[in-house]
C-alpha cells in the first residue's frame, strides 16, 4: 500500500485542524449568546461584562488561529511585522493563485472591529471596559457568526475539492 502524498496528508490535517477549531468557536458561541441573554434580562454585572469582553478576545483568536492554519499550509507561512494580525485579516479577504479568498468582505469588516477591540481588551483593566461596547460588540458578534461560519464551511468544502482532485 502507498503511503499518502505529504500535500494530500497537509490537506487532511488542514481540514481536521479547522473543524476542531470550528467545533470550539460554537461551544464559544454558546457561551457568548447565553451571556448576551443574561444582559437583555438585566442580570448581568461587572462580571459579567469581563466574561463577555474575555470571550470575544477569544472569539476573533479562535478565528485569527483558522486564518493562520491556511495560511501556514497553503502560503507556506505567517505574515511578520507589527501589524501581521491587521494584515491577515485582509489578505484573507481576497483570492490568491493558491486559494479563493476566506472571508466575505462582511466578515472581513465585522472581525476586523474585533481585532480592535481585542488589543483594547488586552491593553485595559478590565473595570476600565465600556460595557455599553461590550454589549454593542457581543450583539454584532452574534449578528455576524453565521457568516463567519458559512465562510469557513464554504472554504472547508474547498479544501474537499482540492484534495480529491
Amino acid at each position: 500500500m502507498a503511503s499518502p502524498d505529504p500535500w494530500q496528508r497537509r490537506l487532511s490535517d488542514l481540514q481536521l485542524d479547522l473543524r476542531i477549531e470550528r467545533n470550539k468557536l460554537r461551544e464559544l458561541m454558546g457561551s457568548l449568546e447565553a451571556l448576551e441573554r443574561r444582559m437583555e434580562a438585566g442580570t448581568s454585572t461587572g462580571e459579567t461584562i469581563d466574561s463577555a469582553a474575555l470571550r470575544l478576545q477569544s472569539l476573533y483568536t479562535g478565528v485569527e488561529r483558522c486564518l493562520l492554519l491556511i495560511l501556514r499550509v497553503l502560503n507556506g507561512g505567517t505574515p511578520e511585522g507589527g501589524d501581521w494580525h491587521r494584515r491577515l485579516l485582509d489578505r484573507m479577504a481576497i483570492a490568491t493563485e493558491s486559494r479563493p479568498a476566506v472571508l466575505s468582505p462582511e466578515v472581513q469588516a465585522g472581525l476586523a472591529e474585533l481585532l480592535a477591540f481585542r488589543h483594547v481588551v488586552r491593553h485595559l483593566y478590565a473595570y476600565d471596559l465600556d460595557a455599553d461596547r461590550v454589549r454593542q460588540l457581543l450583539q454584532r458578534a452574534i449578528a455576524v457568526w453565521p457568516e463567519i461560519e458559512a465562510d469557513l464551511e464554504r472554504f472547508q468544502a474547498w479544501l474537499q475539492e482540492l484534495g480529491q482532485g
